[in-house]
């Protein structure tokens, strides 16, 4: 049997980005992430044992911290600063783009529509920057 691997197989550019940075972070200093920086326990594992520290809440920080692939919702970069906490922002740019227009048009007196999972950190981070005039399509 011949396998043959797709010439775009692994991870997208933002998620490979991202995992390669916090390797890098890792071999600085101490660093936190925020949340799974991808759904995948393996990739998971082997940032653990590169040093990465995991939280889920950006309190348990104590030091430099990553913003993983999905982004999060805009209020945890405000607790961070507050908290001068320094913040390694690893959003996905696709991801990062998608806010900023949620953002933007929401701004703008636009009725934002999100499609999506909507416990899914991508799709908070966006419901974030949607203002209060928002709906999201999630197909269960």
């Amino acid at each position: 049997m011949e396998i043959i691997i797709g010439k775009n197989a692994g991870f997208c550019y933002g998620v490979q980005r991202a995992v390669d940075k916090a390797v890098e972070e890792a071999k600085k200093d101490t660093v936190y992430c925020l949340g799974e920086i991808v759904h995948n326990q393996n990739v998971i594992d082997n940032l653990k044992s590169a040093g990465v520290c995991f939280i889920n809440n950006i309190e348990e920080a104590k030091g430099n911290t990553i913003i993983r692939a999905h982004g999060v919702p805009k209020e945890i970069y405000e607790k961070a600063e507050k908290m001068n906490i320094k913040v390694i922002d690893l959003t996905c740019p696709s991801v990062l783009k998608i806010q900023n227009l949620a953002d933007e048009y929401s701004n703008r007196g636009y009725y934002i529509i999100i499609v999506g999972k909507a416990n899914h950190p991508e799709v908070i981070g966006i419901e974030s920057r949607a203002g209060s005039d928002y709906s999201i399509i999630d197909n269960k």
